[in-house]
């Protein structure tokens, strides 16, 4: 393994692991997605640094482009989520949400 995908690895689990701490210490909806957002971000980096290590960066380039489509369709309808949550509970907490009956 050369420096740079060791340097990449590193950084894309660093990432995650920010990721994982904000989904895990936060009650706010928005600190959540936030969370999400830098855990796929750090999924993102660990892709890349695999794709150079194996040799296979258009294969690796493709799937990232393809990960990031699906992660802004997924930041769409969770911030849509919140909005909506806003508007009918008055807070962004998470505990509030555990309240609902359906």
């Amino acid at each position: 393994m050369t420096e740079a995908v060791v340097g990449i690895t590193f950084t894309g689990l660093l990432v995650f692991m920010i990721g994982v701490y904000l989904l895990f210490a936060y009650r706010n909806l928005l600190r959540l997605v936030l969370g999400v957002e830098v855990l796929a971000k750090g999924v993102t980096l660990i892709l890349l640094a695999a794709g150079l290590h194996r040799g296979m960066v258009p294969l690796i380039q493709s799937l990232i482009v393809t990960f990031i489509i699906v992660e802004t369709i997924l930041a769409a309808i969770l911030l849509s989520i919140i909005v909506i949550s806003q508007r009918t509970n008055g807070s962004l907490d998470v505990r509030v949400l555990s309240r609902l009956r359906g």
